[in-house]
Formats: C-alpha cells, sequence, structure tokens
C-alpha cells in the first residue's frame, strides 16, 4: 500500500528530462509514485528500473486520496 511521504525535490523522466513532484507515495516495497503538475493537469509517475520515472495512465486508491489534498493546479 503506498503512503505519502516528503515530497521529493527533482526527477527525472526516462527521457531524462527532469519534473518537480507536488507529492510523493511510497510503498512498503520501495516503489515510489510522483504526483506533478503538466499544462495545469496532476499527472502521475511510477518509478521503473532503473531510478527514472514513467507516466501512468492509473489513479489507485492512495494517490487519490493525495490528489483530494491538494489545491488546483495553476
Amino acid at each position: 500500500m503506498y503512503k505519502r511521504v516528503k515530497t521529493d525535490k527533482e526527477c527525472r523522466l526516462e527521457n531524462n528530462e527532469t519534473f518537480t513532484p507536488v507529492a510523493t507515495l511510497e510503498d512498503e516495497s520501495g516503489g515510489k509514485c510522483q504526483i506533478s503538475i503538466d499544462d495545469h493537469c496532476y499527472v502521475l509517475r511510477l518509478r521503473q528500473d532503473g531510478g527514472k520515472y514513467r507516466t501512468t495512465p492509473f489513479i489507485f486508491r492512495e494517490a487519490f486520496l493525495v490528489l483530494a489534498t491538494l489545491d488546483a493546479p495553476k
């Protein structure tokens, strides 16, 4: 189960671009999910093997609950 942890300062996508998360979730087996803002929309990104992130189309329950606590993107 993912739980919200201290937000990471910067992360890297698979194409080596960086992004700044607004919230970070981590599970008991070391999986990480970053929530960031892109084009005024929240985006969920999951850490892949190698430590880089890939955007996911899935909104799982724990991420939904964190999203509900965030202010609307500007």
